[in-house]
């Protein structure tokens, strides 16, 4: 399947250099970096007026979210484990369950960035 044939008039065929400092390239990779974007992309939007969301994270909230991400992993793989035997579940995997649901609660309260309410 071919690719879409662009309007002529959409095509970004014009360039402009741009000169900075090192230092001033860095922060501009950084926060095109924390706004998942490349830094063309940054730029052309900051440069037409339109909003970049930057979000800021620090680095504890790295370790947590890859520390969840961790507990999911063990978590499907206990899932799988128990629906593959039908056994009935031990009541202190139900207990940790809903520990891990009230934690997990209280760290969407605590992120602005996600939606109060998880599917």
């Amino acid at each position: 399947m071919a690719r879409p044939k662009i309007d002529p008039a959409e095509r970004r065929t014009e360039q402009v250099s741009l000169a900075l400092s090192p230092i001033e390239l860095g922060n501009l990779k950084a926060k095109a970096s924390q706004a998942d974007t490349t830094v063309t992309a940054f730029v052309r939007a900051a440069a037409l007026g339109q909003r970049v969301s930057v979000t800021k994270s620090t680095a504890p909230d790295f370790v947590t979210r890859d520390e969840l991400r961790r507990i999911g992993v063990n978590l499907n793989q206990i899932a799988k484990a128990l629906n593959a035997r039908k056994d009935a579940l031990p009541a202190s995997l139900v207990s940790t369950c809903e520990k891990l649901d009230a934690l997990f609660d209280r760290w969407l309260d605590h992120d602005p960035q996600s939606s109060p309410r998880r599917p």
